[in-house]
């Protein structure tokens, strides 16, 4: 690797810097599949789903997908350098809204919203967890689903854990610090990233993230007292009910319908 050069600024936010290379670090996503699971609950539901909310929307990977399978789509997130990205994959074909959950600036009424990823995992705060939760169901129809994935406690706390590991894939390389406080059943994570830049040397970048472990009787509660009648989890994006251990669980709500 080429030396990497200038001062090292404080830690940035979540996704300033990732933003240039989360598609190569996300490559391994099966996205195709994730997709397929959401339609499928789509079609096993009450409504027939054309309109879209995705919270948390990245880089526009999953409205990429969605829109071109006819979805009308529209996609939420806080990062303003995620947005970009999703802007040039997207074309134009879905609004974009900045904004950070709990605060969800849109009036639907959406046939589903969706919230992928382990976005749900960095709302910290339980009551921002409750907003969101309220918002989700706010804006959806009556029988509508909100569909989220989690990281499961396990994952947290035994496999991110405190530990360590990084790689290096040619044109940007990363270390991942890790710790996890079961005082507050939060993970923090240290991020440090090496980007290539067009001379050939490498600059660095650190963010600092954070994801808190929800335990699933209690993220079932909040959901339920946020006005969703049906409570589906699922192990990762797959039929298998979650168990002892699961590492992704992907959560079904379904919005009460009207009396």
């Amino acid at each position: 690797m080429t030396r990497a050069t200038g001062d090292l600024a404080p830690p940035a936010q979540p996704y300033e810097y990732l933003a240039r290379v989360y598609d190569r670090w996300t490559a391994e996503n099966d996205y195709e599949a994730w997709c397929d699971f959401i339609e499928d609950e789509w079609r096993a539901g009450p409504l027939d789903v054309r309109e879209v909310l995705e919270l948390c929307c990245g880089t526009g990977t999953v409205l990429e997908r969605l829109t071109g399978r006819g979805y009308a789509c529209t996609g939420l997130d806080r990062s303003s350098s995620m947005l970009e990205r999703a802007r040039e994959k997207l074309g134009g074909r879905a609004p974009l809204i900045r904004a950070e959950l709990p605060d969800v600036p849109a009036e639907g009424p959406f046939d589903s919203v969706l919230c992928v990823f382990d976005s749900v995992n960095y709302l910290c705060d339980e009551a921002g967890l409750r907003e969101t939760l309220r918002s989700a169901a706010r804006v959806l129809r009556p029988g509508g689903t909100f569909v989220f994935d989690v990281n499961a406690p396990r994952k947290l706390r035994d496999v991110f854990g405190s530990s360590h590991y990084g790689d290096d894939l040619e044109d940007f390389a990363y270390v991942w610090r890790n710790r996890f406080d079961p005082d507050t059943s939060c993970c923090d994570f240290l991020i440090t990233l090496f980007v290539r830049s067009p001379d050939g040397t490498f600059t660095r970048h650190e963010e600092r993230h954070r994801q808190r472990a929800y335990e699933r009787p209690h993220l079932e509660s909040l959901a339920r007292g946020a006005g969703f009648a049906g409570v589906e989890v699922y192990d990762d994006y797959t039929r298998r009910p979650a168990g002892p251990e699961t590492l992704r669980e992907t959560w079904v709500l379904t919005k009460a319908m009207e009396a």
